[in-house]
């Protein structure tokens, strides 16, 4: 039997070269499919990376909480609780006894208080003192004493009366900012 071939021998002799296949272009795009190929591939590897990471995190936190003692919690929670209250106190601390040291200085030699009550409003002291002189004057003396001063806001008296033992019964009412309180 004859071999029969329909490809001239010249064709059949010629080896073919790699660089006639693929021209520069689809060289270009085989290399960029290639190195998508290598990316996809390392992200498909880092995400379960990352998944192995949060299943270890998951149990770890599983562990944590199963070793987490309730009763211990609510005494440290209380213990915060009493420790915010106490910085409070000292970081709002007032120094009463400038207050009465201050008072002290503005009461003149012909009055005595018998009384004294001091509420603390927001941004004020209100100080209600119960009080006597011998005279009128003396009186007009003290209030005109609080009224001078800086830090008072405003002072008023009240109930002037005569007193059964002599001299003048009186209630003096002052408003002192905040910063008497203040060292």
């Amino acid at each position: 039997m004859v071999d029969v071939n329909l490809i001239p021998k010249e064709y059949k002799k010629k080896k073919v070269k790699i660089s006639t296949i693929f021209s520069k272009t689809g060289g270009g795009v085989l290399i960029l499919i290639v190195l998508s190929l290598l990316l996809y591939g390392g992200l498909l590897i880092y995400k379960e990376k990352l998944n192995k990471d949060l299943d270890n995190t998951k149990n770890e936190i599983e562990l944590l909480d199963q070793q987490r003692d309730p009763e211990i919690e609510a005494v440290i929670i209380d213990l915060d609780k009493k420790i915010n209250i106490l910085k409070d106190l000292f970081e709002g601390h007032f120094y009463w006894s400038q207050v009465l040291t201050k008072i002290e200085d503005l009461i003149i030699s012909q009055a005595y208080f018998k009384n004294a009550k001091f509420t603390f409003l927001a941004d004020k002291v209100n100080a209600v003192f119960t009080g006597n002189t011998l005279t009128y004057t003396g009186l007009a003396r003290q209030l005109l004493s609080f009224q001078q001063e800086p830090l008072t806001e405003e002072a008023r008296v009240s109930n002037i009366a005569l007193s059964n033992e002599g001299g003048v019964d009186f209630n003096i009412t002052v408003v002192f900012s905040k910063d008497i309180l203040l060292k």
